[in-house]
Parts: structure tokens; C-alpha cells; sequence
């Protein structure tokens, strides 16, 4: 597979990934008096404009993405619900959050550096607003610890 490719599915695959989780998140947070629900809800909006943005580029250049295996978002979802289960605290969600975003940091990161002189420009600028959302992100989250 080409860098271009790898680094195109990778986008897509933490942007469903993100999308399936903050969405889990949302739906247990439903009722409860928590101030962070609508900074995760700019997140996740922000992770869907990058969904699609990503699925409209792995069109374009006639990829087909390996979707996110059941048992990984299962795995995603039991994770969010035990958590918030045990804590539903604006801290010890915002602590989650960032764990997530920071996994995403560090392996966006990776690819950028393995792939940037190799792949498709357009695609590594992707790459590089997505890591700064994310980055930003975590900024934003941390007034809540």
C-alpha cells in the first residue's frame, strides 16, 4: 500500500474510531448535569467534518478503507460505559478524552513524520489540521481536570 493510501485510511479509521466513542460518550452523558457535554459535542462535530472529509478523499483517489472491527468499537464502547459508570465527573471524563486524543496525537504524528516527503500533499495537510484539532482539543479539555 502506498503512503498515500496508509495515511488516508489511517485518518479515516481515527476519525471513526473518535466519532464512534464521543458519540458512546454523549449518549451516557444524556441526563446528567455534566459542563463538558458541549465541548465533546465541538469535538465531536469537529471529528465529523473530518470523517467526511476523509471518506470524500479515499473516494476520490478509489480506495476502499478497511472499516474499524466490531469487536474494537465494542471494545470502545464498554470501555466509555464502565468509565463513566464508575465516574461520570467533568475530570475524569476530560482525563478520558485526552487519553483518546493523545493515542491519536502520537500515532497521527508517526505517520506524518514515516509519510510527509512520500504522500499525496493534500492528504498530509489533512493529516496536519487534524493533529492540530487534536491538539487543541486537549487544550480546551484540561480546564476541566
Amino acid at each position: 500500500m502506498d503512503e498515500t493510501n496508509e495515511l488516508l485510511e489511517y485518518i479515516y479509521q481515527d476519525c471513526e474510531m473518535a466519532t464512534t466513542t464521543l458519540t458512546e460518550l454523549l449518549k451516557q452523558l444524556q441526563g446528567k448535569d455534566n459542563k463538558i457535554k458541549r465541548t465533546v459535542e465541538d469535538i465531536l462535530k469537529e471529528y465529523e467534518k473530518y470523517l467526511k472529509e476523509s471518506i470524500k478523499l479515499l473516494k476520490a483517489h478509489k480506495i476502499k478503507p478497511k472499516k474499524l472491527g466490531m469487536m474494537a468499537k465494542m471494545g470502545a464502547k464498554a470501555g466509555i460505559k464502565t468509565n463513566v459508570k464508575n465516574d461520570n465527573s467533568d475530570s475524569k471524563i476530560s482525563d478520558v478524552v485526552i487519553q483518546g486524543l493523545v493515542m491519536g496525537i502520537i500515532d497521527i504524528s508517526k505517520r506524518i513524520d514515516d509519510f510527509e516527503k512520500e504522500a499525496n500533499k493534500d492528504i498530509v495537510k489533512l493529516a496536519n489540521r487534524l493533529l492540530e484539532f487534536q491538539e487543541s482539543s486537549v487544550e480546551k479539555l484540561k480546564e476541566y481536570l
